[in-house]
């Protein structure tokens, strides 16, 4: 069971460690200095920068001073650069105990382009480095608990001792993705270690306005594992519970949570004011229990400290910050030329413009006549015989989502994949979304290829933090040190009588996001070489698929697995000289059915482009064709305002205005939540051939 701590008293401090408990621990004397040396190292530090911060010279401070024990005797627990770590923004002790050096937090402390976490792009704190195993962090709080669950997840199907470790405050126990993580690492029993350094308040709210229960602690027992409760103030006390906990996941017995009972002494940041609930006498019954106080009281009681000692380690951390914030404050600022480097890990079209990205050669597209044998499939078995191959092609790609395994997804997209290449590579998840896109982050960083299903694209909203707070800035954010190779499959649109739930569409909202690719495929064959690009894409890639075309649309398919289609290519999808309509998904198949009756009845000659790749779009493709017809039309299902369609519209205006015959025209859905269930309601607002036909003949005679 865990145990209690509360606030310390003098009782408290007048009981001193007597015996010798590092040896009970297996710690030599180097070890216990080399501790201290980091925790006074930490101290001294933030004292600096919040200096730094007095003098105008640091914008913005998190101060870590009161966590020093907790962060550095966890920290020097784990194996430095073999277990992978997620710290959070108050976790300069964890940083510097694992391999970073006071002039790299420096560095991003003042925003240079040799920041090592960001190149300057951050807030200071936000750490990260590959080569520390030390995962790029965020300001969301909690976002980091699932990539730690998919990080021990790829652990465990790799078979290694890696252990994935997650530091949080108790703040951050509030959120869902704090369950989602935990409720995930109990169910599978993954190596993880999550440490919540509890100091008692958020930002200002403390927590007894936070929380239910007393202790964070005992949230664990509810997640099938088991919670510790130790005094953060105590190193010692931290590096046991720690060392335990990294020793049982290692050998395969599951999760940990710890509590580190703790108090920080300054403001949440250099920009607030919590003096509301905090009062001077509080802050200063803690001071007497300051853990480097303690350790400091420890190593003098044990022998292995003297005075003169003592005094040197204070000099010899001074000197070292002082010249490591000289050389730092001494680097240049990024070149501005550079804010719009490194959005993608692999720039496509227009966005291909800055350096030092990498990643595979965008894929040569062979013309289906050209591609070989092939097999005629409608959409649904296209998907699940291209995730067959992939499965089959590389182990590095990992299915997950609700319902995929033995059912084999609602649409049958998964049918069989579990039992043919085993329910770890093919996983049920629960029903939350933020964790599987999470989860899935977490195994693209440990160098899986995931494919992560949203049952239906309307519930991937839940998800969006770790979208577009992670997945599509982990790339930009960490100046290229890290890159999120994964896929998020959505089945989308409307049209089959699944009412405001299970018929919206998306697009747009994603599409607005920079670092991630929009997808949305019209045909079979797209579908497969799409589908593969995707998943050798190093960005992340948000995958949809028209449930309505799912069984509707048939097509050809190259039997080649290797095929593949280009993102970021539109297709003419069918060529014409007097209008072009520019669309995509299953709009492209009425927009064709539609300009082949205005060539029948002789109104005009109208060409079709399927942008296929919403996100980024081929401005070139769709330039070129309304240069040579002279009218556009963007026909879509999703609401006509601020839409895709609305981005086409205001580039053919921008740079095509004067190869205008006729303003630019709109076909979308009328703006309305999503589509009613009662079928005259929703026939009221759908898209069909006839209304497109007759856009197009109002638009041929201007």
């Amino acid at each position: 069971m865990a145990r209690t701590l509360h606030a310390p008293t003098d009782d408290d401090l007048s009981t001193l460690h007597v015996h010798e408990r590092h040896r009970d621990l297996g710690l030599g004397a180097d070890d216990l200095r080399a501790m201290y040396r980091t925790i006074v190292l930490a101290r001294v530090l933030d004292q600096k920068i919040w200096s730094l911060n007095r003098m105008g010279k640091a914008p913005f401070v998190v101060s870590s001073q009161g966590h020093e024990g907790a962060q550095v005797g966890s920290a020097a627990a784990l194996r430095a650069g073999h277990d992978v770590v997620l710290p959070y923004y108050r976790d300069t002790g964890v940083v510097l105990t694992l391999g970073m050096t006071a002039e790299e937090v420096l560095r991003g402390v003042f925003a240079r382009a040799a920041d090592p976490c960001s190149g300057g792009r951050q807030m200071p704190n936000h750490w990260g480095s590959a080569r520390l195993g030390i995962i790029s962090g965020s300001s969301p709080i909690a976002t980091q608990l699932p990539h730690a669950t998919g990080l021990a997840y790829a652990a465990k199907l790799r078979g290694d001792d890696q252990v994935a470790v997650a530091y949080f405050g108790e703040g951050a126990a509030s959120k869902g993705d704090f369950h989602e993580a935990l409720n995930f690492a109990g169910i599978h029993s993954l190596p993880c270690v999550f440490v919540c350094e509890n100091n008692g308040y958020a930002i200002s709210v403390p927590l007894t306005q936070e929380s239910a229960v007393d202790d964070v602690a005992d949230r664990a027992h509810g997640y099938g594992f088991g919670g510790v409760i130790v005094d953060g103030n105590d190193p010692l006390d931290v590096y046991a519970a720690t060392h335990q906990a990294v020793r049982r996941a290692r050998a395969g017995d599951g999760p940990t949570l710890i509590e580190c009972k703790t108090y920080r002494f300054k403001a949440h940041t250099s920009d607030d004011d919590d003096r509301t609930y905090r009062t001077p006498e509080e802050v200063e019954a803690w001071r007497k229990k300051d853990p480097l106080r303690q350790f400091r009281q420890y190593l003098i009681e044990q022998r292995l400290l003297t005075e003169a000692e003592e005094v040197a380690v204070d000099e010899e951390v001074k000197a070292e910050v002082d010249e490591a914030a000289r050389r730092a404050e001494a680097l240049p600022f990024p070149e501005p030329s550079t804010a719009t480097a490194r959005v993608y890990a692999r720039p496509l079209g227009r966005d291909a413009t800055s350096a030092g990205e990498d990643g595979p050669a965008v894929a040569h597209e062979v013309p289906l006549d050209d591609a070989g044998p092939t097999t005629e499939r409608n959409v649904i078995d296209t998907i699940r015989q291209t995730q067959h191959d992939l499965l089959a092609g590389d182990d590095a790609v990992v299915l997950l989502g609700e319902d995929i395994g033995p059912r084999g997804g609602v649409f049958r997209a998964t049918d069989g994949l579990a039992e043919a290449f085993g329910h770890d590579r093919v996983l049920d998840t629960p029903l939350a979304e933020s964790s599987i896109i999470g989860i899935g982050i977490g195994l693209a960083l440990a160098g899986h290829r995931p494919v992560c299903e949203i049952q239906f694209a309307d519930f991937i909203h839940s998800g969006y933090d770790q979208i577009a707070s992670e997945a599509a800035r982990l790339h930009y954010r960490s100046d290229g040190d890290f890159a999120v190779p994964m896929v998020i499959r959505a089945p989308w649109g409307g049209g089959v009588h699944g009412a405001l739930y299970h018929s919206q569409s998306i697009e747009a909202t994603y599409a607005h996001v920079p670092g991630i690719k929009v997808v949305a495929p019209a045909t079979p064959a797209d579908v497969a070489g799409l589908l593969r690009e995707a998943v050798a894409d190093p960005d992340p890639v948000l995958f949809l698929e028209h449930k309505r075309s799912y069984r509707a649309v048939k097509g050809l398919v190259p039997d080649d697995p290797s095929w593949r289609v280009p993102i970021g290519r539109a297709a003419i999808a069918r060529p014409g000289t007097d209008a072009t309509v520019v669309t995509y998904g299953m709009v492209r198949h009425l927009a064709v059915e539609a300009a082949d009756r205005l060539a029948e009845e002789g109104t005009g000659s109208v060409e079709v482009v399927d942008l296929r790749t919403i996100s980024p779009l081929d401005v070139d493709t769709v330039l070129a064709s309304v240069s040579r017809t002279g009218r556009c039309l963007v026909a879509h299902e999703d609401n006509i305002s601020f839409g895709a369609g609305a981005e086409v519209a205001a580039l053919v205006a921008e740079h095509a205005f004067f190869d205008l015959d006729a303003p630019v025209r709109r076909l979308a859905t009328p703006d309305v939540p999503a589509f009613p269930f009662a079928p005259p309601l929703e026939e009221a607002l759908s898209l069909d051939a006839a209304r497109l036909a007759a856009a197009l003949r109002d638009l041929l005679a201007v």
